[in-house]
């Protein structure tokens, strides 16, 4: 079984469909905890109590897998062998393809967590990466009022006014998906992790994730 964490309701449908396009099997469940995020944002920090408690209850239901899609609390899985975070897989990659990387966030609570991923993988890869802030969080207040299509629209208009500033873009919250189709027209690559990060970890795992 593959567990989920998430902070917000809206990306339950969104990686349940991901898991089934590459596995129609394998037995899914979600956990949702909306507090996690809410903590983070108006705490400045993450909620480590609950996140640890939240996964303890996570692993009471022994899944093979458990994948956190909050970036928010990245570093947070970072402390524990048994839980993934789905930016790393694209962060992985990024860095291996790219020098010049924008860094393209709305939750405040994101930037320094993906930063610290971005250059902990390039100093592991060994290569020097230029990190361009991408501030979006102009559009963090239509996600609040679950205004997804405004927000996604709002990102993207951001994205416009750093296009030749980085040699790609990497959308670093699972919730700035959307976006995408907002700017077929634009000239860099950008880059998001559920899709990446779902395919990357069930390649790892096969016929390791127990029904």
């Amino acid at each position: 079984m593959i567990a989920f964490l998430h902070t917000s309701r809206i990306h339950i449908e969104r990686f349940e469909n991901l898991v089934r396009k590459f596995d129609k099997e394998v037995g899914i469940k979600h956990f949702v905890n909306e507090g996690l995020l809410d903590y983070a944002m108006s705490a400045g920090k993450t909620d480590t109590q609950g996140f640890r408690q939240e996964v303890q209850s996570i692993k009471n239901e022994q899944p093979g897998l458990i994948i956190c899609t909050c970036s928010t609390y990245g570093a947070e899985c970072d402390q524990s062998a048994d839980i993934e975070r789905i930016d790393q897989p694209i962060v992985e990659h990024l860095v291996a393809n790219y020098s010049k990387i924008g860094l393209a966030f709305t939750a405040v609570s994101t930037k320094i967590v993906s930063q610290n991923l971005i250059e902990r993988i390039a100093k592991r890869q060994n290569k020097q990466v230029e990190i361009v802030d991408c501030d979006c969080s102009s559009a963090w207040m239509h996600y609040e009022n679950q205004e997804f299509d405004q927000y996604h629209k709002t990102v993207a208009e951001q994205l416009r006014t750093y296009e030749s500033a980085a040699e790609a873009i990497f959308l670093a919250q699972a919730s700035m998906e959307g976006t995408k189709q907002h700017l077929t027209d634009f000239t860099k690559g950008i880059y998001t992790s559920p899709e990446f990060g779902i395919k990357r970890y069930l390649d790892r795992r096969q016929g390791t994730i127990k029904q």
